[in-house]
């Protein structure tokens, strides 16, 4: 048990070393380990004649059918020139050259990536994707699964589009997984910046991170103040509508309802007592006149008196 957990440490380590020191400075034209299985990538042309079969010698020059025994692979055909083999298009898993005659994969495809991008600055901080005030000593740390078959090429955009990349740092690719680089952004005008990585054949395998430079929060109080005076503004606007557009519309109306029915009743009351009076002392007097009364009377007897006595 002991000597089988120390070969699976002894193998896990040789894998993470051969790992981490595999690196390529320009893209492989043939395969440095010709021991199948051999991965290859998805979009290398390579050389693969010198590629030993599982069933003895090699894949030798001219066409070479490749049968799809593994993964998405699987059931698969292309056909190559060992020379000169483009796997372009191809499924990702194992591959058999059908000419041995063993079912057994002497390639294996893989798809490149870009695994990882971080941006730290000089504090050691992650300001991938973030903020970095003086965008002064950042360091790029990539980390891709094609090392042993490319480099990566890295580009710094400015803010405005521009390839700013020879003014920001000394060193523009990185040559195996984990490699770093440094760049230095303080010079350059604030703002967003776009970091990109990509394969230099192997273009598909490509990553972009952002970092952008420059005060934290140079715009935020500017909107955050225009808004201010906007509720005073509005305040007015909305009190003399509501004011004018009900109470006018309801008083002309009242007013002239009240106004016109007291006058019609008053001068009705005033008129009609006048003829209903007037009649009543013309009925006293015709009543009085035709049936000579007592008063009539005496002063008739007065005036016959004063008549004799004149007359003696």
């Amino acid at each position: 048990m002991v000597r089988v957990r120390t070969l699976l440490t002894t193998l896990l380590v040789a894998l993470l070393l051969v790992g981490t020191v595999a690196a390529v400075s320009s893209p492989r034209t043939q395969p440095a380990d010709t021991s199948p299985p051999v991965r290859v990538f998805v979009g290398e042309t390579l050389d693969v004649s010198a590629v030993q079969l599982t069933g003895g010698g090699t894949v030798g020059s001219g066409s070479v059918t490749l049968v799809g025994v593994a993964g998405d692979a699987e059931g698969t055909s292309e056909s190559v020139d060992a020379t000169d083999a483009d796997f372009g298009g191809f499924e990702t898993g194992g591959y058999d050259v059908a000419a041995d005659g063993d079912d057994r994969a002497e390639f294996v495809v893989a798809e490149p990536r870009v695994t990882s991008v971080v941006v730290r600055n000089q504090n050691g901080a992650n300001v991938t994707n973030g903020w970095e005030p003086t965008g002064e000593d950042l360091t790029v740390t990539v980390e891709y699964n094609f090392a042993d078959a490319d480099r990566l090429d890295l580009t710094v955009e400015s803010p405005d589009g521009l390839d700013v990349t020879s003014r920001v740092t000394a060193i523009d690719r990185i040559t195996r997984s984990g490699g770093s680089v440094t760049l230095d952004l303080s010079d350059e005008p604030v703002g967003t910046f776009e970091i990109t990585v990509e394969g230099s054949d192997l273009d598909q395998a490509t990553r972009t991170v952002t970092v952008r430079t420059g005060p934290r929060g140079t715009a935020t109080p500017l909107p955050t103040a225009t808004p201010t005076p906007e509720p005073s503004t509005p305040t007015p606007t909305d009190t003399p509508t509501a004011t004018v557009t009900g109470p006018l519309t309801e008083r002309p109306t009242e007013t002239p309802t009240e106004t016109t029915s007291p006058p019609t009743p008053t001068a009705t009351e005033t008129t009609t007592p006048t003829p209903t009076e007037s009649p009543t002392p013309p009925e006293t007097t015709a009543t009085s006149t035709p049936g000579f009364g007592p008063g009539v009377a005496l002063v008739a007897l007065v005036v016959s008196f004063v008549v004799l006595g004149r007359r003696r």
